[in-house]
């Protein structure tokens, strides 16, 4: 007797999935790299008024997850505006301000992290951040992928890639933050 089972399972856009996933992969790596440092290590700030490693980290949690509350807030509108050159113009010179080693003065929305913070509370802070992007793009509409769905602070409107491109981005100028000063600490 053969018994058939059918899912429900929505399966996630396979560019959206490639770029999820290479967010995953950075966020393990640096994850791996700071497990088994010491917790005061992790919190000692650079200099007076610099983020500590964790204060970084805490910051990147921040900023995916007020990214993905906007993208799910902004799903719910009947009309989103097409993501035209213009919006392209603008995630790329945002990708090259990025990439460049300039610095930053992070959004008053997120540039409030704590004093103090464990690696391990942080790793379940992103797991729960990371789990609800997976699921925001696992059920993206195919019809809204083009569409309009993040604001940057500074570039504006942007669609799901570009936001991701952002977030990718915005990781690698933190995690170069964050090697630098590790290797600070551990001359």
């Amino acid at each position: 007797m053969s018994t058939t089972v059918f899912s429900h399972i929505q399966l996630m856009n396979p560019l959206l999935e490639s770029r999820y996933l290479k967010l995953e992969e950075s966020r393990n790596r640096l994850i791996g790299e700071l497990e088994g440092l010491e917790e005061e290590l992790l919190n000692r700030p650079a200099a007076t008024g610099k983020w500590s490693i964790n204060q970084t980290v805490a910051h990147l949690i921040q900023v995916e997850q007020l990214t993905n509350s906007y993208i799910q807030r902004k799903l719910q509108e009947e009309e989103l505006e097409s993501a035209s050159l213009a919006h392209s113009l603008r995630s790329l010179l945002l990708r090259v301000a990025l990439h460049s080693g300039m610095k930053f003065k992070a959004p008053a929305a997120v540039a409030k992290v704590p004093a103090y913070a464990t690696l391990n509370s942080l790793r379940i802070q992103w797991d729960a951040a990371r789990y609800q992007l997976e699921d925001t793009l696992t059920e993206l509409p195919r019809q809204q992928i083009d569409k309009c769905v993040f604001r940057h602070p500074y570039a504006g409107m942007l669609n799901i890639y570009q936001t991701l491109d952002f977030l990718q981005d915005h990781f690698t100028h933190h995690a170069r933050q964050i090697t630098r000063l590790r290797r600070q600490w551990l001359q």
